[in-house]
């Protein structure tokens, strides 16, 4: 298994985003303006397209700025997470020529200790700042919440559940599939009870969604603790019951 990132390196990542927001004075959500950022901090020009399979690029030098590609075809929350993502390597990962590839599969790598994790929790922090978004994190959670939020900050929903999850005071943890397979997962934070990590269980919400069974739950909806927790076992009787909250459109 591969070392996480440590508490002190993904603080460094998140100060080094705060430290941005302070010198720009932000207050509301509307003040991040990651194109801006980018350009007064870096000398980082943004250009739409010319890739090819990839969400970014960042191509610069420490002294004379560069250029951030975006692709095209992109949600706006997609596209300011790319920028952010890119504009993290920039200050984060300093070298004397900077080329950096922002491809799909590195959305969800938040638990590796890498290069592309940094990045990651430092586009979360400079997009949804902790000063801003916790304070709007009470409530019971579902995905209009998580909608709510992902509106309010410009940001994708996917990116929007892994800061909910940062910040949140609910015991939640996040699971990310394709298909039938995790890929991966933000446990309970203090580490119980754990979730069984593998294959949807045909009897959550998710095996149910994945069976063409039901529809995206949008709200909590029981489902049975032994679908999705390593203590329970496999079994109809003494049935315990867990709250299961399904999104099959995380962009």
């Amino acid at each position: 298994m591969s070392k996480g990132l440590s508490t002190l390196r993904i603080n460094e990542c998140r100060h080094a985003a705060t430290k941005i927001l302070r010198q720009f004075h932000v207050n509301n959500p509307d003040d991040i303006d990651v194109e801006t950022f980018a350009w007064h901090v870096g000398k980082l020009r943004v250009r739409l397209g010319g890739l090819s399979g990839s969400e970014g690029r960042l191509v610069a030098t420490s002294r004379r700025g560069g250029v951030i590609r975006v692709a095209t075809d992109r949600n706006l929350g997609r596209y300011r997470f790319t920028l952010a993502h890119e504009l993290g390597h920039f200050l984060l990962h300093p070298r004397t020529v900077v080329d950096k590839q922002f491809q799909r599969k590195h959305f969800t790598v938040w638990n590796k200790a890498s290069e592309e994790a940094e990045a990651n929790y430092f586009a979360a922090e400079l997009l949804m700042p902790k000063f801003l978004f916790k304070p709007r994190c009470p409530g019971t959670p579902s995905i209009r919440h998580l909608d709510s939020l992902a509106e309010e900050f410009r940001t994708s929903t996917l990116a929007t559940a892994f800061q909910y999850w940062e910040y949140t005071n609910e015991p939640v943890a996040l699971v990310l599939s394709e298909g039938w397979d995790m890929t991966s997962f933000r446990p309970f934070k203090d580490g119980w009870p754990r979730i069984k990590f593998g294959e949807i269980h045909e009897h959550s919400a998710a095996g149910e969604r994945l069976a063409e069974k039901s529809d995206d739950s949008g709200r909590m909806v029981r489902t049975p603790a032994y679908a999705w927790l390593a203590a329970c076992p496999d079994t109809h009787s003494d049935l315990v019951f867990v709250g299961e909250m399904l999104y099959s459109g995380f962009s």
